[in-house]
């Protein structure tokens, strides 16, 4: 069987290697360092495929090896600037990433320089729904059962929506960005993922110092964190078909060798044509969103190149690496 790794993430080449010792140190598969020029990828074995365990039905060795996943992308956020890969979306048969990645280095580096100084918490605000039904009493008297359910459920889902909405509008203008919500499956919680500047928590605190009082009466916050910002800005490879690239190139009506400014001004006379705003009725939000498809992976495939050869590109492997969007 082909062996496989899993792309980690990219950090500074200056003091990578430090890095790797100190991830391979934690319990997980062995690590690996490919230098790429100003930067470096870590990388580690592939474990076995959570499927795989699943079907064996082996649920403390999925748990042990997700756990162990997060505890190096979370030391490695911790070391300084760190891109984080999708781990859902990073893992290659070993003898690709030599060739795959260095093509890339200077385009990981400059996400790196954008987004490896940022770090995601999920914010957790929970209460007591006794208390919170204790203040409706008046409310719920004399109903029967199933009334009494439904209106159970009204109020825990009104005080939901209004601390949620709450602290969505608090976090706004003090973070990076929100997530519209962390999953919370509790009937008295809510929940955002955010994204800040790394040692940047105290932003997320004088958000909720800043919510109204009257919903933050006995609410207890809960904090988790700092992690790499797999949310908002992770690198990750996919899978590009030849005809992909080669429709793209059709529908940009490009060269067969273009330079990126040229990309780009062929793609904002096409989006100019387009885009609702300028096109009125006449508009085509499908073709509009299929261009803007178009142009983000010629230019995720083009990275620091100086020009882009359509027959090298639908020429190269199926897998290409795909990086965050600036900020």
């Amino acid at each position: 069987m082909t062996a496989r790794q899993r792309l980690l993430g990219f950090a500074p080449a200056a003091g990578a290697e430090e890095l790797r010792d100190r991830l391979a140190a934690l319990p997980g598969p062995p690590m690996e360092l490919l230098p790429l020029g100003p930067v470096a990828a870590l990388l580690q074995a592939a474990e076995p495929p959570a499927r795989a365990l699943l079907l064996a039905k082996d649920r403390a060795g999925l748990l042990r090896q997700l756990a162990a996943l997060q505890r190096r992308l979370e030391a490695a956020c911790l070391s300084g600037p760190f891109l984080p890969a999708d781990p859902g979306a990073a893992t290659l048969p070993e003898a690709t990433w030599p060739a795959l990645l260095p093509a890339q280095a200077a385009a990981a580096a400059r996400a790196l320089a954008c987004h490896g100084g940022t770090h995601q918490w999920d914010v957790i605000l929970r209460w007591s729904p006794e208390a919170l039904l204790t203040a409706q009493r008046g409310r719920l008297e004399g109903l029967g059962r199933a009334a009494m359910a439904e209106a159970v459920g009204a109020i825990l889902a009104q005080a939901r929506t209004l601390r949620q909405a709450a602290l969505l509008q608090a976090l706004a203008p003090r973070v990076l960005a929100v997530a519209e919500a962390a999953p919370v499956a509790e009937d008295a919680a809510i929940g955002a993922t955010v994204r800040v500047p790394a040692g940047g928590e105290a932003a997320i605190e004088a958000a909720l110092f800043a919510m109204p009082a009257a919903l933050t009466q006995e609410v207890a916050a809960d904090l988790r964190g700092p992690l790499p910002p797999l949310a908002f800005a992770a690198a990750r490879v996919a899978e590009v078909p030849a005809d992909a690239i080669d429709r793209a190139w059709s529908l940009l009506e490009l060269p067969e060798v273009v330079a990126p400014a040229e990309l780009h001004r062929r793609w904002r006379g096409l989006a100019g044509r387009l885009h609702p705003d300028q096109a009125g009725q006449a508009a085509d939000p499908g073709r509009f969103a299929e261009a803007a498809e178009a142009y983000r992976l010629l230019r995720g495939l083009a990275g620091g190149a100086t020009a882009v050869r359509r027959a090298t590109l639908t020429r190269s492997p199926a897998c290409h690496l795909l990086l965050p969007e600036p900020l």
